[in-house]
């Protein structure tokens, strides 16, 4: 069963409060019945100092007259109170003789010459008795007490504190109780707003009220929520951007079959299905543009490993060339790195570099000239430059070629506008930057980006 934490709290607080209060109510035991202990072994011996002092000159009068040898004897008619029966003394000389007995006194064992001061308990008459012998010259004098009454003081005092303690409990739990519920009212106020949103209620929540013990939790759950948002932001646009780009692409594939369909003329016809082939040909590069801008803004982190960028960026070469041929353009691969291996993700980044070199090839004129070239500085950095002899980018334009479906002022180039967009958001995710520059000699742009060896 699972408990919540709540009832978890107040069953470990009150089993703590139990668990303190036995081991406080046996010490409380444990020191009573040494303070009770210490407490009437006083009294004994003070009663005897006593005893002995006001029947002292009595005893030696009778000794010294060596006439009378009667015991004195006190009368049991004569007790005050019940508890004198538990009380007794005996007073007798050095060879035994008991001079003074009161009336309850059992005969306890003749003590040792040699005892000067002694407590010794016995077991007489079904009673335990604790006795004190004190020898004053040639008197022994005897004053004992019965265990009874000892242990009904420490029962007594060992009671009225557990009465105390069993009728302050069931307030103290149901103040336990109050506060254990009066702590948890933010966790439940937390909760109850948690259930009363929407799933379109994304805002954080607020934090300034919320105790430290779960302010942990409700930052989590509000970074949760950011990330949720810029989830379902990021399928908003996804749906926009795809319904928005299609739209025009689709419109003309339908209008080049309404053509292809009417047609009469066989070469008006398969003019008219080359179109249809071409503009699926763009369709098809659009969705996959999208799908993965979309995949790109899910993801927070990418697996890495170690990447020869050398051999990355000759395969995006080999892979390119065909499409430079079609317009003349020479493509080629400048290395003068010494080190070339770094921690990225492979996939991701060869989408990012093709992306940025299919973009020089698309804005470079025919017979025109595009290089990648890698180089290393700082000792440890390696830098990614790919240059053309294109129109450029004016300095003004180059914080917004990074846009979505942003494609400048060259509208006839053919493309879906979301290739650099792939590339930042890629750059973004390996933390490097990507810098436009103008070329050093001549027209054209330098797009440039460092990483940092492993």
């Amino acid at each position: 069963m699972n408990l919540s934490i709540h009832r978890r709290l107040l069953f470990l607080l009150l089993s703590v409060i139990c668990g303190v209060w036995g081991i406080v109510t046996w010490q409380i035991y444990v020191d009573t019945q040494h303070e009770v202990e210490e407490l009437f072994d006083a009294n004994l011996a003070q009663s005897a100092q006593v005893l002995f002092g006001l029947l002292k000159h009595e005893i030696e009068e009778e000794d010294d007259d060596d006439k009378n040898d009667k015991i004195i004897e006190l009368k049991e008619h004569l007790l005050g109170h019940r508890y004198e029966q538990k009380l007794a003394f005996l007073i007798r000389d050095t060879n035994g003789q008991i001079l003074v007995r009161s009336a309850t006194a059992p005969l306890f064992p003749k003590p040792n010459h040699d005892v000067n001061i002694k407590y010794s308990n016995y077991r007489l008459d079904e009673h335990f008795w604790r006795v004190f012998t004190r020898k004053y010259g040639k008197f022994i004098v005897q004053t004992a007490q019965r265990y009874d009454i000892r242990e009904e003081l420490i029962s007594e005092i060992i009671s009225s504190t557990l009465n105390v303690l069993l009728m302050a409990l069931p307030l103290l739990a149901f103040l336990i109780w109050i506060s254990v519920g009066y702590s948890f009212k933010p966790l439940q106020q937390v909760a109850t707003d948690i259930a009363a949103r929407t799933p379109e209620q994304l805002q954080s929540l607020d934090i300034n009220q919320i105790p430290l013990e779960i302010k942990v939790l409700v930052q989590a759950l509000n970074n949760l929520f950011i990330r949720l948002e810029q989830a379902f932001e990021n399928e908003r646009r996804f749906t926009a951007d795809a319904a928005h780009e299609l739209r025009t692409p689709l419109a003309g594939l339908k209008t080049q079959a309404q053509v292809a369909q009417r047609a009469i003329d066989p070469q008006q016809r398969k003019q008219a299905l080359q179109q249809i082939l071409i503009g699926v040909d763009r369709a098809t590069h659009l969705v996959t543009q999208l799908l993965t801008l979309a995949r790109m803004d899910a993801t927070q982190t990418m697996p890495t490993s170690r990447i020869d960028m050398h051999e990355l960026v000759s395969q995006i070469i080999i892979d390119l060339t065909e499409q430079a041929l079609k317009k003349g353009i020479d493509l080629g691969l400048e290395n003068t790195a010494t080190l070339t291996i770094i921690e990225a993700n492979q996939n991701a980044l060869y989408l990012m570099l093709r992306n940025l070199v299919d973009n020089a090839i698309r804005y470079t004129p025919e017979n025109g000239q595009v290089t990648v070239s890698l180089e290393n500085f700082q000792s440890s950095q390696l830098r990614i430059s790919i240059s053309d002899n294109g129109p450029g980018i004016p300095p003004s334009l180059r914080k917004q070629i990074f846009e979505r479906f942003y494609r400048g002022e060259n509208q006839n180039i053919q493309g879906s506008g979301l290739g650099l967009s792939i590339a930042q958001k890629v750059a973004k995710l390996h933390n490097v930057e990507i810098q436009l520059d103008d070329v050093v000699d001549g027209n054209g742009l330098c797009v440039r980006m460092d990483f940092g060896c492993v």
